[in-house]
């Protein structure tokens, strides 16, 4: 099975978590969901779904500042005014990694020439950002876990991990509540929690073998030498 990573950098960039509702905070890295959509807008497809799976690798460390918006026009008059405030990421920049059988062809053509159908961004339209290919792999192989030692170059969902293999120059942080998978029509299903270094940094941990119950379908892959969590 083939598949490719490309790069999306930005200045600033906000992944709204849907359970803040007065002061808008933002999750500390793109989100799955977030990640397919913008396949989807690269090769102009409208509610985007599918099976194919994506890897997320942090290029830059995760920095927020909190900012002050105004929101205009949000009733029905012309001069509603109402301060917010909002926390956006700072020189967001993430690494996808992209395999499976159904859009794996079209996005590496697509991406090949530089070609996107609408416009890309970072969870919202003024943080926009260009993807740019990184690297193709034409053989993705999956791995199933002996109970060893690993180090893979993206964020780790926690539903993974058996036991996490600390070292002393990592800063590990927890993040929960990301929608898992997206149905269409504005529909998710269930939620997934991740493990990341705020530097971007890999981290190691004992995986969980496969006969470990869990109710997400998540595995391990080699993307050439670099082993990779998908989602």
């Amino acid at each position: 099975m083939k598949g490719l990573a490309f790069d999306v950098l930005g200045t600033v960039g906000h992944f709204r978590r849907p359970d803040t509702t007065a002061t808008q905070m933002t999750y500390p890295f793109i989100t799955p969901t977030a990640a397919k959509g913008l396949v989807g807008a690269i090769l102009g497809i409208e509610d985007f779904v599918t099976d194919d799976r994506i890897g997320i690798g942090l290029l830059r460390p995760v920095r927020t500042v909190a900012q002050q918006m105004s929101m205009l026009g949000k009733d029905s008059g012309s001069t509603f005014n109402r301060p917010t405030t909002i926390e956006l990421l700072v020189n967001p920049g993430y690494r996808i990694y992209y395999t499976g059988e159904e859009y794996t062809e079209q996005l590496f053509e697509f991406l090949t020439r530089e070609r996107a159908i609408y416009t890309t961004y970072l969870g919202v339209a003024y943080a926009l950002t260009k993807p740019m290919l990184y690297r193709v792999y034409p053989e993705v192989s999956y791995m199933v876990p002996e109970g060893k030692e690993i180090e893979p170059k993206t964020v780790v969902p926690t539903a993974l991990i058996r036991e996490i293999v600390l070292k002393a120059d990592r800063y590990y942080c927890r993040a929960g509540g990301f929608m898992y998978k997206y149905k269409g029509r504005r529909t998710f299903e269930k939620s997934i929690d991740f493990l990341y270094e705020k530097d971007g940094k890999s981290i190691a941990f004992i995986p969980k073998k496969c006969e470990d119950d869990s109710p997400l379908d998540l595995s391990l892959a080699h993307f050439g030498e670099d082993l990779i969590c998908l989602i």
